[in-house]
């Protein structure tokens, strides 16, 4: 009989190879009736993991490393997919210059989520004051409408992960002003992660163990097998396979299929959070992660998209 989990993901966008691999049977295969979970912004999902509402899945480093900072029970064990900045700052078409953004509304996922930290370090890099030459709103549950939000006119600026900037582009909603790879915003650090709660670590560990196993198989799946991962996505999104194939082209250089962590990255990670104020505190990365569920290593695949 299987275990039901919900495994959380901060965005309805996120963790389409992990859908994949749940269609595939990889984590029935393990004991796992899965289910992703949806709770829309960085601190809101963290808030879950700490409380208990979520025993495991993922978010960005930002806010993980933001909520340990200020007594967050949870232990990073793993990286997720996206272990490198995969983000982008999006902006109108009316939008040529940076400054043509005093007096406007741009958006994070939620404040105090990845993408409201560097939203705060793109915009004070460009001359910008986050707090008084512009409003950066949080969308929550809002963030599927967000290219709606642009064509309206109610969003003149963003940072968003894809595909959601693949599907703005093809709308003519907006276009890529700026990419976080830029290591003058986002140096070399660990990205994204897995995050399991203090219950199920001490309780169910091995239930930890098969959840990363069934991660990392789905994740070399897709990567295995590009054409149909494009066509998953496509059919899951409603978009065209043309507009998926761009989006997943578009970030696979910071993709990571076996859970394995950056940790000088992750250090990183620290201390920029100590630089931008989320922290106060210094941190060592090896407090904060407990590695010892991850799977051996797969074989890597040569992928068509790489």
């Amino acid at each position: 009989m299987s275990v039901r989990l919900e495994y959380g993901i901060p965005t309805d966008k996120e963790a389409l190879q992990l859908r994949l691999g749940i269609a595939r049977g990889f984590f029935r295969d393990e004991g796992i009736a899965l289910s992703l979970k949806i709770v829309f912004g960085g601190p809101e999902i963290a808030r879950a993991y700490d409380e208990g509402a979520l025993k495991i899945g993922e978010l960005g480093t930002p806010p993980a490393i933001t909520a340990v900072g200020r007594g967050a029970r949870f232990k990073i064990v793993a990286s997720s997919v996206r272990r490198r900045a995969v983000q982008y700052f999006v902006a109108a078409p009316a939008i040529e210059y940076w400054n043509d953004l005093r007096g406007k509304t741009v958006a994070a996922l939620s404040i105090g989520s990845c993408s409201y930290w560097f939203m705060r370090e793109i915009l004070r890099h460009h001359g910008l004051d986050p707090d008084a030459d512009l409003e950066i709103v949080g969308l929550g549950e809002r963030y599927p409408e967000v290219v709606d939000l642009f064509v309206c006119g109610k969003l003149a600026g963003a940072v968003l992960s894809e595909p959601n900037v693949s599907i703005g582009e093809g709308r003519g909603a907006y276009r890529v002003m700026l990419g976080l790879t830029d290591p003058a915003f986002c140096p070399d650090m660990q990205w994204s992660v897995v995050v399991a709660g203090p219950g199920m670590i001490a309780n169910e560990p091995e239930l930890v163990r098969a959840v990363l196993r069934g991660c990392q198989r789905s994740y070399h799946y897709a990567a295995a097998h590009p054409d149909e991962w494009i066509a998953f996505g496509a059919d899951y999104f409603g978009i065209a396979r043309e507009t998926m194939a761009r989006s997943i082209m578009r970030e696979s250089g910071g993709l990571h299929f076996d859970g394995e962590i950056d940790m000088r990255g992750l250090q990183r990670a620290i201390d920029l959070q100590m630089r931008l104020g989320a922290i106060k505190q210094p941190m060592r990365a090896e407090d904060i992660v407990d590695l010892s569920f991850l799977p051996a290593p797969l074989p890597a695949h040569a992928r068509a998209l790489g």
